[in-house]
């Protein structure tokens, strides 16, 4: 598996008033890796997904992104470049089918112009082939291929969820950032994310992911940063993190002795 560092943090804080609700930072994330965030709630992890992807404004420290300071972009910008997320709260357009979700995710790679659409030139019936098909394929990858013409409200919760990472994927992220995409899911629904993930993962793409679900953190996670009141307290492994002291006192509150 490669060493590249494809995103990486220097001393990254973002600060609100008196509040440091990140501090100071420092994590890399390999490419072709998954790479998980946990914390407390309250730690500091969402501040820094919206840091990272251009919601959020660093007051101090660096971010880069395959070699290239993002610090500062704005999310479209860090779209563009091949850094996408998904959200903690469900954002599908609702009245639309799940095909049509997926489809609005391509729009960032599409060719077509408003003249094109207008007049419906090759361009624009090529690109309405090529979204569909590719789009049917995402949907069969996060096991989604049954509800393709179903409206997206109509669908279960945790179905909801994989269908918004399957539209994420849609502009093809050489980086997807999943913001607590379990919450709320069953066991059953759990699972089932878990290995989709893991297929996205072995597809070549680099995934970091903030949950609370630590079975599943500790299931599909090569590396793992523990954030605690905007601070780093521990990265390693799952058995490095599983074990390590600062993390038992964060989470139990009490020593790991």
């Amino acid at each position: 598996m490669s060493e590249e560092r494809i995103l990486e943090t220097r001393e990254l804080s973002i600060h609100f008033g008196g509040l440091k609700a990140v501090d100071k930072v420092d994590m890399w994330v390999l490419r072709g890796h998954v790479h998980g965030i946990i914390g407390p709630n309250g730690a500091g992890k969402t501040t820094l997904f919206n840091a990272l992807t251009g919601f959020l404004q660093p007051t101090g420290g660096r971010i880069f992104f395959k070699g290239v300071d993002i610090t500062g972009f704005p999310s479209h910008r860090a779209a563009e470049l091949g850094l996408c997320r998904s959200f903690q709260n469900i954002k599908l357009f609702k009245t639309m089918t799940a095909i049509e979700n997926v489809r609005v995710g391509f729009h960032y790679r599409l060719r077509t112009t408003l003249l094109d659409a207008i007049f419906r030139t090759r361009r624009f019936r090529e690109d309405e082939r090529l979204t569909l098909e590719r789009g049917r394929e995402l949907l069969e990858t996060m096991r989604l291929g049954q509800y393709a013409d179903f409206k997206a409200a109509k669908l279960p919760y945790g179905t909801q969820r994989r269908l918004e990472i399957a539209r994420a994927l849609a502009s093809d992220p050489e980086l997807l950032l999943l913001d607590e995409p379990a919450a709320g899911m069953n066991p059953a629904e759990t699972a089932e994310l878990s290995a989709c993930i893991r297929r996205i993962s072995a597809g070549g793409r680099t995934i970091v992911v903030i949950e609370h679900d630590m079975r599943l953190i500790m299931e599909i996670c090569d590396r793992i940063t523990v954030l605690n009141q905007g601070l780093k307290i521990c990265e390693g492994d799952a058995e490095t993190v599983r074990h390590d002291p600062g993390v038992i006192q964060a989470y139990l509150g009490r020593s790991a002795g």
